[in-house]
């Protein structure tokens, strides 16, 4: 049995979640166990409760190193590591920046695996100029001092953290595609017809954790900008702690803009939608919606800060710039209803045959804990 420690900062909806959700329900069981290290404040309870379930150990901290400091977070990841029932043999840290600490921890504890994993392509959370300036060489040190091996999610996001130069491992995140081919139009029907979608409007989705970075709000600016385009809807799907400052924005256009919520029928979901939006600003790495709008044959319009790598080949994906609110509104106005499965399902397996279907993506991610990888 090989057993891995991961530790993700914030353990709930986010991307990294989801890819290594991905590689559990993979992988053989009996040969790979998973457990987790996450912060108090921003982790959703509930999953926690379904990995426990499952057998995971899940340490939560009392808060991330920014809010412990950089020695007691180490003493506290030594201690799990020192405590711990279960003999690890790697500890996989996807926490950017801070990872150091937890590699510095793992080094000192024995553990001869040492991931570190790129998800971001900047510094997400704010911190003064004088912090980043003596915080940021300190932690690029660590990291690559103690890790043993580098692996980022796109060219972007390995060079935003180890430097523009061959020393990481690219694994492009991936989905389920079985998951989207099995979607029927009945199935799409009966979603559109319970969010109140009407068989010509036109569905403009966006499924993301509420939050600053994913910048909703831009949303509901487009949606104000296409009012008079009754046909068009936005569907909002997702959670997080901007949710109600999302909902309050969006009353002025309730008739255009609807909030689901978080759900769990993403791929009947995106192959009701005929476009879907990212928004983001600076930070995504490889996000996995536009791999999954992709793979249900959905087109795409992102922002530029996102990077140009989830074009993958399909043509599906449009790049604008978020200062220019005209080119987004008429790319938004230009989106016609796309309703042919079979044209979906093409694309699905299309992206199957370029390598990035689930089961090529895990079997590059396990091959990480091999000692001689």
């Amino acid at each position: 049995m090989i057993n891995v420690l991961h530790v993700i900062g914030y353990l709930g909806r986010g991307g990294d979640t989801t890819v290594v959700m991905e590689v559990m329900k993979s992988m053989d069981k009996n040969k790979y166990h998973f457990d987790f290290i996450t912060h108090e404040g921003t982790t959703d309870m509930e999953l926690v409760k379904k990995l426990r379930g499952m057998g995971c150990t899940v340490y939560i901290l009392k808060g991330d190193v920014r809010k412990l400091g950089p020695v007691k977070y180490y003493k506290e990841i030594k201690n799990i590591l020192k405590n711990s029932d279960v003999k690890y043999d790697a500890v996989h840290t996807h926490t950017s920046m801070q990872s150091g600490i937890a590699l510095a921890a793992a080094k000192h504890s024995g553990i001869k695996i040492r991931v570190c994993h790129s998800h971001v392509t900047t510094i997400q959370r704010k911190a003064s100029m004088v912090k980043k300036i003596i915080s940021i060489p300190v932690f690029k040190f660590l990291y690559n001092r103690y890790s043993t091996k580098k692996v980022a999610c796109s060219k972007m996001a390995g060079d935003f953290l180890f430097g523009n130069i061959d020393n990481y491992t690219l694994i492009y995140n991936a989905v389920d595609l079985q998951k989207f081919i099995a979607v029927t139009e009945d199935d799409v029907k009966n979603a559109r017809r319970e969010l109140g979608i009407n068989k010509d409007d036109i569905v403009i989705g966006h499924i993301a954790r509420m939050s600053e970075m994913k910048n909703q709000q831009f949303d509901i600016q487009l949606a104000k900008l296409t009012e008079r385009d009754k046909n068009i809807k936005f569907v909002l799907v997702g959670d997080g702690k901007d949710f109600q400052k999302i909902k309050d924005e969006a009353q002025s256009v309730s008739d255009k803009v609807i909030l689901t919520g978080q759900r769990n029928d993403v791929p009947v979901l995106m192959k009701g939608f005929d476009c879907v939006i990212l928004p983001s600003l600076s930070g995504e790495g490889f996000p996995v919606t536009v791999m999954e709008a992709q793979a249900a044959g959905c087109r795409c319009i992102i922002s530029d800060t996102v990077t140009p790598e989830v074009e993958v080949g399909l043509n599906l994906v449009e790049i604008i710039t978020l200062d220019n609110t005209e080119a987004w509104v008429n790319a938004v106005r230009n989106i016609t209803r796309n309703n042919n499965m079979d044209f979906r399902n093409k694309c699905a397996e299309e992206l199957r045959d370029k390598g990035f279907d689930k089961g090529t993506f895990v079997d590059k991610w396990l091959s990480l804990y091999a000692v001689n990888s």
